[in-house]
């Protein structure tokens, strides 16, 4: 490939020259669809607002205070400052659309990044914008509730530490940052996820260069959470005003014993007979309807005072008690769970927009009860091929993270099954998202290895004398003494060949490019 395309003069490598190279008409051309696509859905989308949304937006005659920096209101700050900033629904909504149309955009140029084979780089980039245009994902970005911006962030916080980690750009870097504290503000399951995230970025502090900045970053999202678990006891208590004068945990718990504890006998007693809790016959009598009638067995459970008193005492501990005393039980009702908690929402909430094909949500969200076996089964299959093929040596940051990814969320989601109940394709939408991320990252980096395993076979690939480093430390930043990007003395020849070029890029002068989703293109 051409020198210039690589190290083009700095300022010089706008991301539209980037995706324009002859070798990137395929990224182009899916990002054109996507964006297409996304237009249509701007122009013709109906705002979604729910009970939840007056929790999120102000309204006429509100008294509760709904942003606040200090814990002083229902919701932590980060959805509520994006539509006190923005005005109204409309515009609220607006900006979702924006924030998810660039969150996905960044993914799809990160996928191309980390991976190598044109094949696979095609096939992720494909099926990320197919996820992206699925019903149960755009959907939300239409609804005044805090879906949209938790998936919208957490993509964008993926795909930024895809982009440092092959690039070293400390403008990718501060964007992950400023994602990701955003992110912690929004719902507090995303914590897992940060935390996660620090722990890579110190990972990179100990064992790579840049190490000054990756430690900046971890202790900002490290303030983050701190300033997080600092406000949530107050969140926990000022949502008494919002919603019936429940804490929003014992909110939380009223949901759990409604549709988890009082309608299932088996549960019930244990509840009863090994963890003290009182009866109370009215609150009992419509749980065992079908209907939902919230608003009536909160007033029941109000009306039983013991039941009260012992829901404040036990709820933050029987949730994970009662698994640990009825593993079987527990297991098979998170089992008959977990379908419907990563199963997709389209159509329950935002409705989608016509014009937009229904095609992808048949394809990344079957129906439920098939969720689970296909999921296990892609997995399998992505691990099998890729550990056959040299343990993913051509795309083991792109294994790694799908790994990791899939990992989290699915224990997040279990985790979802034992503390919510209610909603669960609702609350589970944002893991539901990203454990399809993920398995997307594996498969991809599997038929990257396997790619690299038949070129090697037919003499077809190009070489690779380091390939378990995704961005060459001695190349990110130049040193005093470099010429060019590469350490006087290096042999350029073998610097063309970790960087994946070609012999004839050999003897061009290399400088790090300014653009967040730079070069470093190889074919497999």
């Amino acid at each position: 490939m051409p020198a210039a395309d690589l190290h083009a003069p700095a300022g010089r490598l706008t991301l539209l020259k980037w995706c324009l190279a002859p070798r990137r008409v395929p990224l182009a051309v899916l990002l054109g669809l996507y964006v297409a696509a996304r237009v249509v859905i701007l122009a013709r989308y109906r705002v979604y607002t729910s009970v939840d949304s007056t929790s999120y937006a102000d309204r006429p005659g509100n008294t509760v205070e709904l942003l606040s920096f200090t814990g002083h209101a229902p919701r932590p700050w980060g959805v509520p400052l994006l539509y006190a900033l923005a005005g109204s629904d409309r515009a609220g909504t607006a900006v979702q659309w924006a924030i998810g149309t660039i969150a996905w955009i960044l993914l799809v140029c990160a996928c191309w990044l980390v991976l190598r084979s044109s094949f696979a780089r095609i096939g992720a980039a494909s099926a990320v914008v197919g996820l992206a245009l699925s019903r149960s994902v755009y959907s939300w970005d239409h609804a005044v509730l805090s879906e949209s911006l938790s998936i919208s962030l957490g993509i964008a916080a993926l795909a930024l530490l895809a982009i440092w980690a092959r690039t070293r750009s400390r403008l990718a870097l501060g964007a992950l940052v400023v994602a990701t504290v955003w992110w912690t503000f929004v719902r507090q399951d995303v914590l897992p996820y940060v935390l996660v995230l620090a722990v890579v970025l110190t990972g990179y502090a100990l064992l790579r260069s840049y190490r000054r900045v990756a430690v900046v970053a971890v202790l900002v999202l490290l303030a983050g959470l701190v300033w997080n678990a600092a406000t949530a006891a107050a969140v926990n208590d000022s949502y008494r005003a919002w919603y019936s004068g429940l804490s929003l945990s014992e909110a939380t718990f009223m949901y759990r014993l409604r549709f988890q504890v009082l309608n299932d006998p088996q549960v019930a007693k244990a509840y009863r007979d090994e963890f003290g809790m009182p009866r109370c016959q009215s609150a009992e009598q419509i749980a065992g309807r079908p209907a939902w009638k919230m608003t009536e067995f909160i007033a029941a459970y109000h009306g039983c005072p013991d039941l009260v008193a012992w829901a404040e005492r036990e709820k933050g501990s029987v949730a994970y008690r009662y698994p640990l005393a009825h593993p079987r039980h527990a297991a098979a009702k998170t089992v008959e769970i977990m379908p419907v908690l990563l199963g997709g929402t389209a159509g329950r909430y935002a409705e989608p927009v016509a014009a937009v094909p229904a095609l992808p949500e048949q394809i990344f969200f079957p129906r439920p009860d098939r969720v689970l076996p296909l999921a296990g089964l892609i997995a399998v299959l992505a691990m099998g091929i890729g550990l056959l093929a040299r343990g993913f040596r051509r795309a083991r940051w792109a294994a790694a993270a799908g790994g990791i990814l899939v990992l989290v969320s699915s224990a997040s989601a279990v985790a979802g099954t034992l503390f919510t109940a209610g909603e669960y394709a609702r609350f589970g939408i944002q893991e539901a998202v990203l454990v399809r991320v993920g398995l997307i990252l594996l498969g991809a980096a599997a038929v990257d290895a396997a790619m690299a395993v038949i070129g090697e076979r037919n003499g077809t690939a190009r070489v690779d004398p380091s390939p378990t480093v995704s961005e060459p430390d001695s190349v990110s930043r130049p040193a005093e003494g470099d010429l060019g990007g590469h350490r006087t003395g290096q042999d350029p020849q073998r610097l063309a060949l970790r960087l994946g070029e070609g012999p004839g890029a050999a003897s061009s002068t290399t400088q790090n490019p300014p653009s967040t989703c730079p070069s470093g293109d190889s074919t497999g």
